[in-house]
C-alpha cells in the first residue's frame, strides 16, 4: 500500500482539509508498494471535476523523486470535496492508482 502522511480516514477512505487560498504539496510515497527491482516511469495526477464548480481544485505542477510522487494543488470551492488520483506506470509496465479526497474549507480570517 502507498503511504499518505497527514491524512485522516473515514468510511470512504483517506481525506485531508485544505483552505480555499492554500497552495500545497500533496505526496504519495509508493516505496512500500513498489515491487523489488522496479521503479516509477510515469506519474499522472488528475482531479475529478464537480459540475458547476466556480473555482475547481487544480494541479499546478507535479514531480517524481524516487518512489515519491508530488502534486502542487491550488484552488477549490469551499464546501466541495474533490477526489485526487495519482496513477503510476512502472518501468516493468505495471499500472497502479491511488486516490484521496480534499475537503475545501474557507478558513481565512
Amino acid at each position: 500500500m502507498a503511504t499518505l502522511t497527514g491524512f485522516r480516514a473515514d468510511r470512504d477512505g483517506a481525506y485531508i482539509d485544505k483552505d480555499t487560498e492554500a497552495v500545497l504539496d500533496y505526496s504519495v510515497d509508493w516505496g512500500t508498494w513498489m515491487p523489488s527491482g522496479d521503479s516509477i516511469n510515469t506519474s499522472t495526477w488528475t482531479i475529478t471535476a464537480i459540475s458547476g464548480d466556480t473555482d475547481a481544485l487544480t494541479v499546478d505542477s507535479s514531480a517524481k523523486t524516487g518512489d515519491v510522487c508530488t502534486a502542487v494543488i491550488s484552488g477549490g470551492t469551499a464546501g466541495n470535496i474533490y477526489t485526487v488520483n495519482n496513477k503510476i506506470v512502472t518501468n516493468n509496465s505495471i499500472t497502479e492508482r491511488r486516490h484521496f479526497r480534499v475537503s475545501v474549507k474557507a478558513r481565512s480570517v
